[in-house]
């Protein structure tokens, strides 16, 4: 079951409903697991489903074996960024591509940086993160700033130019802990839903919808994972304003203040508008939908910094 606020027993508890599934999945097609883990467990289920059974004992995983931590170039990774770009929609700019690449140690430098800052402003936060998110892909190109696929779920992708700093003065480190925040928090909804589902079955009837994030319209499910998305991301950054203490120098500090800003106040505003849309469908919610979407409105309320 999912909350809005961080809860790391019951992301432990999701997360292991995952794992049952996708080994149930294995067992049931006679394939050893014992080799595979995390995203790779989860690449050898949907692989058995699509009639495409790899060895998973053969699988090459590259990840320093840290929660939350970087992980180079491996297929079965690969696969869903191909996936992730077959799925944009049509007339999408596809200009650059989209590609796996390997972690420099400046970059791996910005990863540890953007953790401390979680660690710092939402502690509780980086702990459910570090149950959830196994491994951290890094993307070059374009085409794609981020997603996360069922498919490895545990693995995150982000585009490396997350990693520096946005032409309005938002530091690398905090653009990266805010690609974090919004990509786990779509592996915990992922997970959650399994066993908590957020929607009806009535919601596979409604027309797909406009959402703040994406400019072709999306199904309700879609919209709702946005809503939690924008309202956590928005609370990191009013803590990232809050703090007393911060890790960055008196000079970006300074620099840096009207940015985060600037960046809470949109994504509030992109957090109300989801809402407002899910409202309008409060139909097609279930009662822990319901619950999630009146937490989110909750958290919204102090805006003021």
């Amino acid at each position: 079951m999912l909350w809005v606020a961080p809860d790391a027993q019951a992301a432990c508890r999701d997360e292991e409903a995952v794992r049952r599934v996708a080994e149930g999945v294995l067992a049931a097609a006679g394939v050893r697991t014992a080799a595979a883990a995390g995203p790779a467990l989860l690449a050898a289920a949907f692989a058995v489903q699509s009639a495409n059974l790899p060895n998973v004992t053969a699988g090459t995983d590259t990840a320093t074996g840290e929660p939350l931590g970087p992980v180079g170039p491996a297929p079965h990774l690969a696969r869903s960024v191909e996936r992730a770009l077959a799925a944009r929609p049509r007339g999408a700019d596809l200009t650059g591509g989209s590609r796996l690449v390997g972690w420099e140690r400046a970059e791996r430098a910005v990863l540890d940086d953007s953790r401390d800052r979680l660690a710092a402003a939402w502690p509780e936060m980086l702990t459910e993160l570090r149950i959830c998110v196994a491994q951290v892909a890094l993307l070059e190109g374009r085409a794609i700033d981020g997603f996360t696929d069922f498919a490895t779920h545990g693995a995150v992708y982000v585009n490396r130019a997350r990693l520096g700093a946005s032409p309005r003065g938002l530091p690398g480190p905090v653009r990266f802990a805010e690609a974090l925040l919004h990509e786990g928090t779509h592996t915990r909804c992922n997970a959650a839903q399994l066993s908590s589902p957020f929607l009806t079955a009535a919601a596979d009837g409604v027309d797909p919808v406009r959402t703040p994030l994406r400019a072709d319209p999306r199904p309700l499910a879609g919209l709702f994972q946005q809503a939690v998305v924008l309202t956590r991301c928005t609370e990191l950054y009013r803590r990232l304003l809050n703090a007393e203490h911060t890790t960055a120098t008196a000079a970006e500090h300074t620099t840096a203040t009207p940015a985060l800003a600037a960046r809470r106040d949109r994504l509030s505003s992109d957090a109300r508008q989801a809402i407002g849309t899910l409202r309008q469908h409060r139909g097609s919610l279930t009662a822990h939908g319901l619950a999630v979407l009146g937490e989110c409105d909750a958290l919204l309320r102090p805006t003021a910094v």
